[in-house]
C-alpha cells in the first residue's frame, strides 16, 4: 500500500506519541525519519480521517487519551515471560497483597465510569488531605499500565508476605508510597498516578535481601533488576514515547533497597 507523507514533528516523542494514539484508532501511521525531525506517513484514503485527530493533538497534545494510547501500543517492556510464580490460587493466604489487588481494580472501573472525577478524588492536589500521599498508587491510566504493575505487585506481594509477614509489606507499601508520590509531587506536580513506585520499592527490597542473606526467595535476578534500573534510566533522559513518573520510581526503589538493608539481620519466617 502507497504511504504518503502528511505532517512532520519536529519532536520525535511527539510524533511516536501521535502515531501510537492513530493506531489506536484503527488507522495505519509509519514513521520516518527527515533531516531534524520526524514525518508520520499513511495512506492517502485515510488522511482525511487523520487531519482532525492531528488538529486535536496539536491543541492539547498532554491529554491523557495520549499517554494511554501509548502504554497500549508499547512492546517494548514485557510482562514476565512466565507469571508460574503468580499462583492465584494462593492469594488467600496473601491478604494485603488480595486487598490491594482488588482495590485497584475497582478504581480503574470507576475510572472507566467518572475519569475526571476518579483523578480528582485521588491525586495528590490536595497535600493536606493525609489520605492522598497514598491514593495515588491505586490510579492507572491504561488497561496496560494497570496489568504491568498488578502482575509484579502479586508476584512479589505474595512472595513478601509469604516469607516474611504482612506487617513487612505494609510498611513497605505505606513508606514507598508516601516517599515516591512525595517525590513526584515536589519535582514534578500532581499529575500522575500508578502503583509503579511500589512495584520499584518491591524490586529494590527483594533484590538486595536475597543478595545480602544469599538465598533466593523472591524471582528478581541481576538481569532484571538492571533492566528495571535501565528502563528507569532512559525515563530521566526523556527519550521514551511514554510519560512515566519517574521520580516515584526512583524514590520507590530507594525505599526498597532502605528497607531490605535494615531487615538484613533479622529472621525470616
Amino acid at each position: 500500500m502507497m504511504m504518503h507523507k502528511f505532517v512532520e514533528f519536529q519532536s520525535a516523542k511527539a510524533a511516536l506519541l501521535f502515531a501510537d494514539y492513530c493506531k489506536s484508532q484503527g488507522l495505519q501511521v509509519g514513521i520516518e525519519p527527515q533531516g531534524q525531525g520526524t514525518a508520520l506517513l499513511a495512506p492517502a484514503e485515510q488522511i482525511p480521517q487523520l487531519q482532525p485527530l492531528l488538529e486535536q493533538f496539536l491543541r492539547e497534545p498532554e491529554h491523557p487519551r495520549y499517554q494511554a494510547a501509548a502504554w497500549q501500543q508499547s512492546n517494548s517492556v514485557a510482562l514476565p515471560a512466565s507469571t508460574t510464580g503468580v499462583q492465584l490460587a494462593a492469594l488467600w493466604r496473601a491478604p494485603l497483597t488480595s486487598a490491594l489487588l482488588l482495590l485497584t481494580l475497582a478504581v480503574y472501573l470507576w475510572q472507566q465510569l467518572d475519569f475526571m472525577g476518579a483523578n480528582a478524588a485521588l491525586q495528590l492536589t490536595q497535600p493536606a488531605q493525609f489520605w492522598r500521599w497514598l491514593t495515588p498508587i491505586v490510579l492507572h491510566f491504561s488497561l496496560t499500565h494497570l496489568v504491568f504493575n498488578l502482575v509484579w505487585w502479586v508476584l512479589l506481594g505474595q512472595k513478601i508476605e509469604q516469607y516474611s509477614t504482612s506487617a513487612t509489606l505494609l510498611q513497605l507499601t505505606i513508606s514507598s508510597a508516601v516517599i515516591s508520590n512525595g517525590l513526584q509531587l515536589a519535582m514534578a506536580g500532581p499529575n500522575f498516578g500508578g502503583l509503579s513506585g511500589v512495584v520499584y520499592a518491591l524490586f529494590g527490597y527483594c533484590w538486595l535481601y536475597d543478595r545480602l542473606r544469599g538465598t533466593q526467595y523472591y524471582p528478581v535476578t541481576n538481569g532484571l533488576a538492571a533492566f528495571m534500573v535501565l528502563w528507569l534510566a532512559l525515563g530521566f533522559m526523556d527519550v521514551l514515547w511514554v510519560s512515566m513518573a519517574n521520580w516515584a520510581h526512583l524514590g520507590g526503589l530507594v525505599c526498597g533497597l532502605a528497607w531490605a538493608w535494615l531487615s538484613k539481620d533479622t529472621k525470616p519466617n
